[in-house]
């Protein structure tokens, strides 16, 4: 059910409008067995093979008639597939012509084998037009081939020389081609299969970023070139290197504006998003504002890639203090149709993160936002992602607390903050800063919530945390809001309301 389910999805938000679907996702009074199979899956009616069986056949799974009508319907999703359209904001900007290269092929090779050669080569050039305009090396290659058979079948042989000279070029450049690609797909594997793995080869796929810009450099091909600045950006993030990021984004720009990237290839919402979380955790507010602001012309409302860098402008308004920014940035997000198309995981992000503009905006109440209660229930779930939200969660709970002068409850509370720096912290050497600030919180307790003694024993902790850079984004999750910055603002809370607890009697 699963892989019916997976093209239901594509079928129903990717192929084209124009193209008759036969009776697949019509709406007939009397629509067939497929078409009721099509409808509940797509509807969530049906998730399992058992539950689409009890509902069309009344039996489970095993019935030989649900069998096959799974199988009928499978076969009419797949052939739907060719009528994919990717002319929309949500994928590679590189991917239509992609798709109308290869349909120019096909078709070519069909007439080619009809003996139709003039017909096959009006087809071939049309895809070579393109494949050559977006540099597509693989299908201009591929067209090259096909053209030659023609030309060799045709006897047009000063064609044929000419065609196999244009072959031999390109040749060339797969072979650098290829060599990046296996360069770039062992360190990027190597990079993404697990935090060790990221320790491990990081100095060797520095090296490797070196010969892909070579080999860029040789072919003067774009395949050569993503593959140089996609691991580029994936190893310098690992290191945290975020200035080295401003300087390749903002110099691909130039390449791109002059000609020497192709622009026609070149996703400028994936550099604007990038750029714009460089200029985050570089902590140059002032223009990674002005950036990301300019940045939002070249990214559609509609796509997931919007909020992702709705992310990283609130967070920099966050940071600078522009609470009015925040607060105007999370109202487009709240306000955008489109946000429940994204994930879960993704809408609680931004619960999270409005709760904390609210725990650092005068006259508003965290609660309003957030019950703690419920994302504890949901604790195994923050875990799983890289050092999880919960840090950031545990922390917003008992500042919030401490703001409101219920010391008691922010005490209770301290013993599930211990046991977590024990469980998930302790062992990883890049949870230092988090380690740090809740030791900070653990001194404010001893220190009955006294500022004045907290701030003195929490001196030299507080100028470590401070010593401290962030760790490159493989490794854990940004701050909300520095902790350097909740710190002093504990400090300021408790001048205001300072109460002696008298621990241990």
């Amino acid at each position: 059910m699963d892989e019916i389910k997976k093209l239901v999805r594509i079928i129903t938000t990717r192929v084209k409008k124009n193209v008759s679907l036969i009776d697949v996702i019509s709406h007939d009074e009397n629509p067939s067995k497929e078409q009721q199979l099509f409808n509940g899956i797509q509807k969530g009616l049906y998730n399992t093979d058992d539950e689409a069986s009890l509902g069309m056949y009344e039996s489970d799974s095993t019935d030989q008639r649900f069998r096959m009508l799974k199988s009928r319907l499978r076969y009419k999703l797949y052939n739907l597939l060719y009528f994919v359209d990717f002319n929309d904001s949500k994928v590679n900007i590189g991917f239509p012509y992609e798709q109308e290269c290869h349909s120019y092929i096909f078709r070519a090779k069909i007439l080619f084998k009809e003996g139709e050669y003039e017909l096959a080569e009006k087809h071939i050039n049309k895809a070579l037009a393109i494949s050559k305009e977006a540099e597509f090396t693989e299908l201009t290659l591929s067209g090259l081939r096909i053209l030659r058979t023609i030309y060799a079948e045709m006897c047009r042989p000063n064609h044929l020389r000419k065609t196999i000279g244009r072959i031999k070029k390109y040749e060339e450049i797969m072979k650098i081609e290829e060599e990046s690609d296996n360069i770039f797909n062992t360190r990027s594997m190597q990079l993404r299969k697990s935090v060790h793995s990221r320790r491990v080869h990081l100095d060797s796929t520095m090296k490797s970023v070196s010969s892909l810009k070579s080999l860029w450099e040789k072919s003067k091909s774009f395949d050569a070139f993503e593959n140089f600045y996609r691991l580029s950006i994936a190893s310098n993030e690992s290191l945290g290197e975020y200035e080295t990021i401003l300087k390749l984004t903002s110099e691909t720009e130039e390449l791109v504006k002059a000609g020497k990237v192709n622009p026609l290839r070149f996703d400028i919402r994936y550099n604007v998003y990038i750029k714009t979380y460089a200029y985050l955790r570089a902590k140059d507010f002032k223009n990674g504002m002005i950036y990301a602001k300019a940045g939002l012309e070249h990214i559609g409302r509609s796509s997931r890639n919007w909020f992702s860098h709705m992310v990283n402008y609130f967070l920099m308004a966050l940071h600078s203090g522009n609470y009015e920014l925040a607060e105007d940035l999370i109202g487009q997000v709240y306000r955008n149709p489109h946000m429940e198309k994204i994930s879960q995981r993704a809408k609680e992000r931004w619960e999270l993160y409005k709760a904390y503009l609210f725990f650092l905006m005068p006259n508003r109440d965290v609660e309003d936002v957030i019950d703690f209660s419920k994302i504890y229930q949901k604790l195994p779930f923050y875990t799983q992602d890289k050092q999880g939200l919960m840090v950031a969660i545990m922390i917003l709970e008992f500042i919030d607390l401490m703001k409101k002068d219920k010391l008691d409850v922010a005490l209770a509370r301290l013993p599930n903050t211990e046991k977590y720096i024990y469980r998930y912290l302790n062992e990883n050497p890049e949870s230092q800063r988090e380690k740090l600030f809740l030791k900070l919180i653990t001194i404010m307790v001893e220190s009955s919530f006294n500022p004045t003694i907290a701030a003195k024993k929490g001196e030299k902790y507080f100028n470590r945390l401070k010593g401290t850079p962030e760790p490159g984004d493989a490794f854990a999750e940004i701050e909300i809001v520095p902790y350097e910055q909740l710190w002093e603002m504990m400090l300021q809370n408790m001048e205001h309301s300072f109460v002696k607890l008298d621990f241990g009697r």
